[in-house]
């Protein structure tokens, strides 16, 4: 059981750093769309419009709401593996 407490506290500190990434990649990327968007207005931008906002707004919701409920779920499950192991 301790090897899997220490494989959770490595996983939520993954998923941290992943969610943060995220969260910088899709601003960086959102201002790439922001400067190519004037220029940019064809039968292909529509197309990619169409698939990429979906997508993007999914992302998104994760990168703004749902991951941290996903870190705070490893929290609660963490310490409470922790007092299992250890008491207190």
């Amino acid at each position: 059981m301790d090897e899997q407490l220490v494989m959770m506290k490595h996983f939520t500190q993954a998923l941290v750093g992943f969610n943060q990434s995220l969260k910088q990649s899709l601003a960086e990327l959102q201002g790439q769309h922001d400067r190519v968007s004037p220029i940019w207005q064809d039968e292909m931008r529509r197309r990619y419009d169409a698939v990429w906002g979906p997508f993007q707004q999914h992302l998104k919701r994760y990168a703004e709401g749902e991951s941290q409920g996903y870190v705070e779920f490893l929290y609660i499950k963490t310490y409470a593996l922790e007092r299992y192991l250890y008491g207190g």
